[in-house]
């Protein structure tokens, strides 16, 4: 049995690398992400290579900058947009080890998707190539190389079928992104992925495809797209071979959940802003509520509407209404309650919200 390691912790950094600036829906990503970016160096020792599906239901979740992230430290990278199928084929026969990020994926057009259909079915297997006129004359064009996917919604069995699937969700990464510095770090990494694939390595690699026992706890097609890295895992992280089984099944069995259509994706786009501006109202009336025990709601309302940064002036258009607000801080248990304003002769009873309730709410982790 092949007992070399890499002893270099590159896996780990990449981990780091990955975790500062993408804030991950599961901690199951991060691993099988630091391998896929190695592999991209390495797939022409493998049968079968994944996609990778970056995925989400709603905007503004991650998904591009995760791509960027990635491709910094993947082997040559080649971002595509609006892609034409001639741009797409010469890049994967005249470029180096290539990994192919198609941003907006839903989008493509239709030459474009019905010319990637044929590269999907075929492009994670060694030695196969598509059919093209080049010149007056068919040409084979090979299809095999790392590719990423990015869009939001659900994808073609096809592409499911031979990918890896991230789901991302909204969230705030631990370090804010600024794009040199970020392209110099996974440039580094980049570098440091290279100088690690010497002969001894490749080797080793080799050996240990060849004498790999399977991992009969998945299904044969994702058995298939999941055996490079768990190659790639027994040379760089022999140690997390436990770890990367549990996240690869997981993966692997999320991808039975009901397909998302596109009238439940609006839902989820809606749910999702609506979740972020209650989280973000709750938040400022606490900040409001400070130094008070209550305040009636109409105070608060304008109080809210006067933060030099607040959303509340323009909110759904025409600004925070006083249902707007009921609505919104009622899903954290808040609601305005009846309330004496002054002193007990006068009739000063009116409706606010307790400083109590909304220090509850924010105490329970509602923020």
């Amino acid at each position: 049995m092949n007992r070399y390691h890499v002893t270099d912790p590159i896996v780990k950094d990449l981990e780091s690398y990955l975790a500062k600036y993408i804030s991950f829906a599961d901690t199951c990503y991060s691993l099988p992400l630091a391998l896929w970016t190695i592999g991209t160096f390495l797939f022409t020792e493998f049968d079968t290579f994944p996609y990778v599906v970056i995925t989400s239901t709603t905007k503004r979740s991650g998904k591009s900058r995760l791509s960027e992230v990635l491709s910094f430290a993947c082997s040559n990278p080649r971002p595509f947009g609006a892609m034409t199928p001639a741009t797409v084929f010469n890049s994967m026969e005249g470029d180096a080890n290539p990994t192919l990020f198609f941003d907006e994926a839903e989008v493509l057009s239709s030459e474009a998707a019905s010319t990637m259909r044929a590269v999907l079915n075929m492009g994670y297997r060694r030695g196969q190539s598509v059919p093209r006129m080049d010149r007056g004359i068919v040409k084979e064009f090979p299809t095999y190389c790392p590719k990423v996917f990015i869009l939001i919604g659900d994808v073609s069995d096809t592409l499911k079928d031979r990918s890896i699937m991230v789901r991302m969700k909204r969230g705030t990464p631990a370090l804010r992104f600024i794009f040199e510095p970020v392209r110099a770090e996974g440039g580094v990494l980049r570098e440091r992925i290279t100088s690690l694939l010497t002969d001894v390595t490749i080797g080793a690699l080799s050996e240990a495809f060849q004498n790999h026992k399977g991992l009969t706890f998945l299904t044969d097609r994702d058995e298939e797209l999941w055996t490079s890295l768990f190659v790639i895992a027994s040379v760089f992280c022999p140690d997390r071979m436990d770890e990367l089984s549990r996240y690869a099944v997981d993966i692997a069995t999320e991808k039975t959940q009901e397909s998302y259509r596109y009238v439940n994706l609006l839902g989820e786009e809606k749910k999702a802003e609506d979740d972020e501006y209650a989280i973000r109202l709750l938040a400022d009336v606490h900040a409001l509520l400070h130094g008070h025990a209550a305040l009636e709601t109409r105070v608060l309302l304008d109080k809210l509407k006067a933060l030099p940064t607040s959303p509340w002036r323009k909110f759904r258009g025409d600004g925070l209404t006083v249902r707007n607000m009921a609505d919104m801080l009622s899903r954290f248990g808040v609601a305005p309650v009846l309330i004496r304003f002054g002193p007990r002769q006068q009739n000063n009873v009116k409706r606010g919200y307790k400083a109590s309730e909304v220090a509850e709410a924010i105490k329970k982790g509602a923020h």
